[in-house]
């Protein structure tokens, strides 16, 4: 079986890849919009506390994430970019 490009990248650095775009700051904080690129999904992020909280329910399954913030399970109910 052949590995596409995507697969022999994604194998090459290993762990998981994120894009994180900073569209603009406010209240100290970062707004924008980060990306999934293992799986394809993108969401909105409002505050750093909340991105790092996207990061890290991807890279721990065994995660216990608080009710305010998104998750990657919102993709399906929220637009996306």
């Amino acid at each position: 079986m052949k590995m596409s490009e995507d697969e022999k990248k994604r194998n090459a650095y290993g762990g998981h890849n994120f894009l994180v775009s900073i569209h603009h700051t406010e209240h100290y904080s970062f707004q924008g919009v980060i990306e999934w690129l293992d799986t394809g999904n993108k969401l909105h992020f409002r505050s750093e506390l909340e991105l790092l909280s996207l990061i890290l329910e991807a890279t721990r399954s065994d995660q216990v994430g608080l009710n305010t913030l998104r998750t990657w399970k919102d993709v399906q109910h929220l637009k996306t970019v």
